[in-house]
């Protein structure tokens, strides 16, 4: 077996999505029926975090139009944390933004 650990017969196991799952059906529990069934299909398809990751696109787009941005905005923002460590996008992630003035010059 390519994917089992030396001296094992049980194939790696790769992290428990279950969480993340279930965090992204509830985020969309306040929208349309026809939205919340095309994202969850997405959901329990998506065989990896990073397809997780990349299906948040979708649901803004379905909460944008159900609750508008800045709902929608928020709802993803609570999943953030649930990557971290999963996705290349937030392995160099301070996980804060870097809100300070920076310096502008003019040419």
């Amino acid at each position: 077996m390519a994917d089992a650990v030396p001296g094992s017969q049980k194939p790696l196991a790769g992290p428990d999505l279950r969480p993340i799952r279930g965090a992204m059906t509830l985020a969309m529990a306040r929208c349309t029926e026809s939205h919340r069934l095309r994202a969850a299909l997405q959901i329990e398809l998506a065989g990896s975090a990073l397809e997780l990751w990349l299906i948040r696109a979708d649901m803004f787009q379905y909460l944008a139009q159900d609750l508008g941005q800045k709902a929608a905005a928020q709802e993803i923002s609570r999943l953030t944390p649930l990557f971290k460590g999963l996705v290349p996008e937030l392995a160099a992630s301070s996980g804060s933004p870097d809100n300070r003035a920076h310096e502008r010059s003019l040419h």
